[in-house]
């Protein structure tokens, strides 16, 4: 395989492979991306049960890594239990992160806004505790969210605002305080315009890409149940979006993922 046909080189930094249904197998969803060009992966979890999940992926799958968390529509299941296992899953020696945790405006008649705040800040506590990065969610809630940032002691490694879809002031928002934005297959949507503007102004170093799988799928797997193996797609918008070569752009987005999660790929 020449240089000019090689896939391009990328990681998903946010992917659900425990939620794809079953017929796509977790582990031939991953043999599919790792012929696309695949380097790593770092698996999300949004309940106690699916954090479990994640550990084991990462324990099972060369090059997969793990995260645990509940999600904020899941906010009024954090028991003090559920939080002490929690924190027993993030001494695994895969766990790279602390989420998916925020806040969601679209949940709040379900899940009250002061019930995720106080989940979202459990959850800070345990990655300032273990120096971690968050992993956030976030649908229209900025200044909210924001604002009990700016009030809580965070980890030294900030975090994500994973799958960013806000405007140029909420992203300045985010980078002001020091988190990374990640982008995903909905920059390839076609009502994308103004977030495919605002790409270009992001510094490069506070990039990176993930699917969101199995939910997203980028053009032209719109319809479809998303997997790793489409990120490439949401990586060329991208790199299109910054006029950037798609190589230089994929290699400069490993070395932020690098960094972000502090790991050796």
């Amino acid at each position: 395989m020449t240089s000019e046909t090689a896939p391009l080189p990328f990681f998903d930094t946010h992917a659900h492979l425990n939620l794809l249904p079953p017929e796509v197998p977790a582990a031939e969803a991953y043999r599919r991306a790792r012929d696309r060009g695949l380097v790593g992966l770092v698996n999300i979890g949004t309940r106690l049960e699916s954090s479990r999940e994640s550990v084991e992926l990462a324990s099972s799958l060369p090059g997969v890594w793990a995260t645990v968390g509940i999600h904020p529509s899941e906010a009024a299941t954090l028991t003090a239990s559920r939080l002490t296992e929690l924190s027993l899953l993030v001494g695994s020696p895969r766990v790279v992160g602390v989420g998916e945790t925020g806040l969601d405006s679209a949940d709040m008649a379900e899940t009250p806004l002061e019930v995720q705040e106080a989940s979202l800040r459990a959850h800070i506590a345990l990655a300032r505790d273990r120096n971690l990065p968050l992993i956030l969610h976030c649908r229209e809630a900025f200044a909210p969210l924001f604002s009990v940032l700016d009030g809580e002691t965070l980890s030294p490694r900030r975090g994500v605002f994973h799958c960013f879809t806000g405007s140029r002031e909420e992203a300045f928002g985010a980078l002001d305080r020091g988190f990374f934005l990640s982008f995903s297959g909905i920059v390839t949507f076609k009502s994308a315009g103004a977030l495919r503007e605002i790409l270009p102004l992001i510094p490069a170093d506070r990039i990176l890409l993930e699917t969101d799988c199995p939910y997203l799928a980028p053009v032209p797997y719109r319809g479809k149940t998303n997997e790793p193996a489409y990120l490439p797609e949401t990586l060329q918008a991208c790199a299109t979006a910054r006029n950037e070569p798609p190589l230089s752009f994929a290699r400069r987005i490993l070395d932020n993922t690098r960094e972000f999660f502090a790991i050796d790929i």
